[in-house]
């Protein structure tokens, strides 16, 4: 009985720093974006470069519902044509919160994107279902400060009946705030 008991008051010990992590309610994090466009159709792929930034609220934990917000303008295009991508997605994210001070993550996001393109006096525009899958890493540097090492998502839009399969990194830096 004695044992049990000192065994009882040993995970009670051990439990109580776990319970104690810092984890804060929400995060406002702001990236830079690079996406890779493949446009389909038997088009070149184009590079894209910009920023965005996004929005989290964590439920507890572990579980949190995120918003993204990125812009980026294609490069490489002559002609005097220039294209912009704006894209906006929302859905949950899971994040590891160990001891240490790296959190890796997860997310699945649905959401939209808006293209433009305008040359030789015309522009064109046009919006798009979206859907983002992947995941990245944040250093935590303090409670309220963590550098997003990376992110990688397959980034996944459907113009018409065209499907383009896309990638995009982002890395930046991430301000949270209220411990839980």
């Amino acid at each position: 009985m004695r044992k049990l008991s000192f065994l009882g008051g040993l995970i009670l010990f051990a439990a109580v720093p776990a319970m104690a992590q810092d984890n804060p309610k929400g995060e406002v994090a702001g990236n830079y974006t690079y996406i890779r466009i493949n446009p389909g159709g038997g088009a070149p792929g184009e590079n894209c470069h910009g920023g965005g930034g996004s929005v989290a609220g964590n439920l507890n934990s572990y579980f949190g519902v995120v918003g993204e917000f990125a812009g980026c303008k294609v490069t490489g295009l002559g002609g005097g044509v220039s294209a912009h991508a704006l894209s906006y997605l929302f859905g949950p994210r899971l994040t590891y919160r160990a001891s240490g001070n790296f959190e890796p993550f997860g997310e699945f996001l649905f959401g939209g994107v808006h293209v433009s393109a305008s040359g030789g006096g015309a522009t064109v525009t046009d919006n798009a279902f979206a859907m983002a899958v992947g995941g990245g890493a944040d250093y935590k540097f303090s409670r309220s400060v963590a550098i997003r090492v990376g992110q990688f998502d397959y980034l996944y839009t459907k113009f018409g009946n065209t499907h383009q399969n896309n990638f995009r990194i982002q890395a930046g830096i991430v301000f949270r705030f209220g411990g839980r």
